[in-house]
């Protein structure tokens, strides 16, 4: 396999031309020079690194904007750059961070355009599983979630919960995982990922919001639990619309974590 790269100074694997040799995966430093790796490199190392950025993205660690220095993420993993630049280019490939000439590897800007569609995406997408998969949902599962969004609500919680799957993604993907459907659960697990990380960023602007949205879990979940599919689908819908108009307002505070 052959690669190049096209981003000057940024060692990032891209596929094209070059001279590199065809039985190894290979990256182009920021000088164009060819630089090999073996393919028996340890998956699991690879992947340590790539969750180990993931999660510090989503849980708003690393806000948009930041740079991310490869060798400053190698030494805090204890790898080489080479599983550093294989986790960015699946981040890339993620919408997670972006490649910019001259500047190096960001942190990437939570675009209005991309909530917008993403949560376009949910109206169409989360209906559909929860009917398709109504029938296989748990019952002690379901009420371990409403009593879990009650105890939040009874204190008054309007943390947004700082780990890589918290309770309103849990929720969400349980609810939307027994359609049995792997593309769309697919989807799924990336839409809720660019959800966490947004309301990771914004959950000190949205505290009221998050009580609000507590308040419609458990309206869904007590139709859900009650068997009433028609009726857990109108509150889902209902729960998404003030979702996506709460994040319709975020354009108003001109945050800097947010882009046209």
């Amino acid at each position: 396999m052959r690669w190049q790269s096209r981003h000057e100074g940024v060692g990032i694997i891209v596929p094209c031309q070059s001279s590199c040799r065809s039985d190894a995966t290979a990256t182009i430093d920021g000088k164009g020079a060819c630089i090999t790796y073996s393919a028996t490199m340890s998956q699991s190392k690879r992947d340590a690194v790539y969750e180990f950025i993931r999660e510090r993205i989503v849980m708003g660690r690393y806000r948009p904007g930041d740079l991310l220095d490869e060798q400053t993420l190698a030494d805090e993993n204890g790898v080489s750059r080479t599983p550093v630049r294989e986790a960015l280019r699946r981040l890339v490939e993620e919408g997670l961070v972006q490649v910019l000439p001259r500047r190096g590897v960001l942190v990437s800007q939570i675009s209005l355009k991309t909530i917008n569609d993403m949560m376009e995406a949910r109206y169409l997408i989360e209906p559909f599983l929860l009917r398709k998969g109504f029938r296989q949902l748990d019952s002690g599962r379901l009420a371990e979630f409403r009593a879990q969004e009650k105890t939040k609500l009874m204190a008054g919680d309007t943390r947004v919960e700082r780990s890589v799957e918290d309770s309103d993604t849990s929720l969400h993907l349980y609810l939307t995982g027994a359609g049995s459907n792997d593309y769309l659960a697919d989807t799924m697990r990336r839409l809720m990922t660019q959800n966490q990380r947004m309301r990771a960023i914004t959950s000190s602007l949205n505290g009221d919001r998050v009580l609000e949205s507590r308040h419609e879990h458990v309206a869904i979940l007590d139709k859900v639990i009650d068997g009433d599919l028609d009726g857990a689908i109108d509150e889902l819908q209902d729960h998404l619309r003030r979702s996506r108009a709460s994040y319709d307002r975020l354009g108003d505070f001109n945050h800097e974590y947010f882009s046209l």
